[in-house]
């Protein structure tokens, strides 16, 4: 049984499913948006909270993992437009943290450019650090970017476009002095 179709009978049972199955990935993808691991871990639960409440409203026609990223997206952008200002851009995570386990998945990099990369990666505005996340982390294509974020196509190739001009100058400035 799906976890969509276990929530509404057992909500309980359902909930601890939905953290089992979904919740590393949404913590990794939310500490990438939010640059925080705490403000990342009540996204990820306030996310949680109104799939439990809202169950009803999933259409299983759609991957479900899009629908509770799509929540989350909602809730981050939610939160940045009450605060008006964004996480500080020198903001520093631990070398643990699930982010620098994502970067480095290929295991060919080492800790200094897994470093450099989530910071290039944390530095970019939140448009373009939501399509960076959602493209190169989370696999999506370009068509479930845009129905995921509500813009057309071609937005989302340009922020893609604008997000890699920007991770290649930030990175090749960090880089630089590195291959002398």
């Amino acid at each position: 049984m799906e976890v969509w179709e276990q929530i509404p009978l057992d909500a309980e049972g359902g909930a601890r499913k939905l953290v089992a199955e979904y919740g590393d990935r949404l913590f990794r993808a939310a500490v990438l948006l939010c640059r925080d691991e705490h403000l990342a871990e009540d996204l990820v639960f306030r996310t949680f909270e109104r799939v439990v409440d809202r169950i009803g409203q999933y259409d299983p026609r759609f991957a479900f993992y899009n629908w509770l990223y799509a929540i989350l997206l909602n809730f981050f952008r939610m939160d940045m437009r009450k605060r008006k200002v964004f996480v500080a851009e020198d903001a520093e995570l631990a070398d643990e943290s699930p982010v620098a386990s994502c970067v480095d998945t290929t295991g060919r990099l080492s800790q200094m450019d897994a470093a450099a990369i989530r910071m290039a990666v944390e530095r970019l505005s939140p448009p373009f650090r939501e399509t960076v996340v959602l493209r190169y982390f989370e696999g999506m294509t370009l068509q479930e970017m845009s129905s995921l974020m509500s813009v057309p196509v071609g937005t989302v190739k340009w922020r893609l476009h604008q997000a890699r001009r920007d991770l290649e100058r930030t990175l090749s400035q960090l880089f630089k002095g590195k291959e002398a």
